[in-house]
């Protein structure tokens, strides 16, 4: 059976690996890129372009050492880079001699490319669609228990072990009934984590570009670094929102694009491409829902994103609400970033403590 390279986007990879079966190949994917997928592809990149590229760049070059003879990215549209990364990282394979054909995920008609080329049977690539779904959804389930338990948890690292476990049950489930059993243990499983009430626990919002978000290795374990200072997260990127906004799904959802775009508004009223928009809106949410603050994180030069550093410093400014720049490169210092949110999560306490007492 012939495989398939999907790149890392943290624990939806359950999910994306699901979404492949019914193309008749083996998905090759992690959770999270490694040191070693990293070295590669700072190696065979141009030095200008920004860490998602250098770090799926790597993994079809580690996939394709391996073997493996396809691959799939995402595309994009509007002014982001992402546009051309696959056509890039396509030559970059080929100049190295390595046999990858790296599929896009565009917009070119009604069947993307790789469906086209593997051309599944109707049924079973719904029911493969309905699956990965549902995965995906479960994801979000588990995730969002495990960001409100793990600032609370009076054994550290428990909560983090009950989330691998139902992980684990997730990957292993192949039909839908075995994923919706999953999705109903998920609240169990989590009630046994030993929680301190009285702990006084801060919330920070995490958004910004969305192979950083949420590849653990990029972006330096943030979730679990700041769980582990006592602050409750909420990764804005939801692989459910993105898909149900993709296909036009949902128009009266809170996180609808059209929603996005109309808190975004007074700020940001011009498309900059890339999840900007959603950075800005989901910024202004935060301080106005009683965040105690938000990490704006990205690649270093990512285009969208440092656009809006200075409108968020705007918003910061008026709305009176912190807001933490987070930029990665293959040379970020793993200690020298954790200092600078043991420093953040120190101000938001005395923010509060502040608030308190006035």
């Amino acid at each position: 059976m012939s495989a398939l390279a999907i790149q890392p986007w943290g624990n939806y990879a359950l999910a994306l690996a699901a979404s492949v079966e019914c193309l008749r190949v083996e998905p090759w994917t992690q959770t999270s890129s490694t040191p070693e997928m990293l070295r590669l592809g700072v190696e065979a990149s141009p030095e200008c372009s920004c860490l998602s590229f250098k770090a799926s760049t790597g993994h079809f070059i580690r996939a394709a050492m391996e073997g493996v003879p396809y691959g799939v990215m995402v595309n994009s549209r509007g002014t982001c880079r992402l546009r051309y990364y696959r056509e890039a990282q396509q030559k970059i394979l080929w100049e190295r001699g390595l046999n990858l054909h790296i599929f896009g995920l565009g917009y070119d008609g009604f069947k993307p490319p790789l469906i086209r080329y593997f051309d599944p049977d109707p049924w079973p690539f719904l029911q493969c669609c309905a699956r990965a779904r549902l995965k995906t959804l479960v994801v979000d389930e588990i995730e969002k228990q495990a960001w409100r338990l793990r600032a609370r948890e009076c054994r550290p690292g428990e909560t983090t072990r009950v989330m691998n476990g139902c992980l684990r049950a997730l990957r292993e489930a192949r039909t839908t009934r075995e994923i919706r059993a999953v999705s109903r243990g998920v609240p169990e499983r989590f009630a046994g984590i030993a929680t301190d009430p009285d702990r006084p626990v801060l919330r920070v919002g995490l958004l910004g570009e969305a192979t950083v978000l949420r590849d653990r290795f990029l972006n330096h374990n943030i979730e679990d670094l700041l769980g582990g200072l006592g602050v409750e997260v909420c990764n804005f990127f939801l692989l459910g929102d993105e898909i149900r906004n993709i296909f036009h799904i949902g128009f009266n959802s809170p996180n609808s694009r059209r929603a996005l775009r109309r808190d975004a508004a007074p700020w940001l009223t011009t498309p900059v491409g890339g999840h900007a928009t959603e950075s800005v809106a989901h910024t202004v949410r935060c301080a106005r829902e009683g965040f105690d603050g938000v990490a704006h994180i990205c690649p270093t030069g990512c285009m969208p994103e440092i656009s809006i550093r200075p409108i968020l410093r705007r918003i910061s400014r008026e709305l009176d609400f912190p807001i933490l720049e987070c930029s990665f490169d293959e040379h970020s210092s793993h200690v020298g970033f954790v200092t600078r949110l043991e420093a953040f999560v120190d101000l938001l306490h005395d923010r509060r403590r502040k608030r308190g007492a006035a």
